[in-house]
């Protein structure tokens, strides 16, 4: 009876060392994970910023491109509508 109480005894303190092994264990990992997605997060604001720089500069491409194209209508209906009037005289 001594004996299991002895081993009783034991055993509790091999598992509260156990437990706050584990708990130091997983502070460190926590530690560990919130440093790992603070740099993702960085990173993802990097690339998000880079994708939106990206699209502002095909949609200038395209927006000057669509102005050349309706530059060129103009000057077509204009020499159209000068032909028009000089025929009319």
């Amino acid at each position: 009876r001594a004996e299991m109480v002895g081993m009783h005894g034991g055993l509790r303190a091999e598992m509260v060392g156990m437990h706050a092994e584990l708990r130091a264990e997983m502070a460190g990992m926590q530690t560990g994970l919130r440093a790992e997605m603070a740099g993702m997060q960085t990173g993802l604001r990097g690339e998000l910023r880079e994708g939106l720089a990206e699209n502002r500069r095909h949609s200038e491409v395209l927006s000057e491109s669509l102005r050349d194209d309706i530059r060129i209508l103009a000057e077509g209906f204009a020499t159209l509508s000068a032909r028009l009037d000089s025929s009319r005289r």
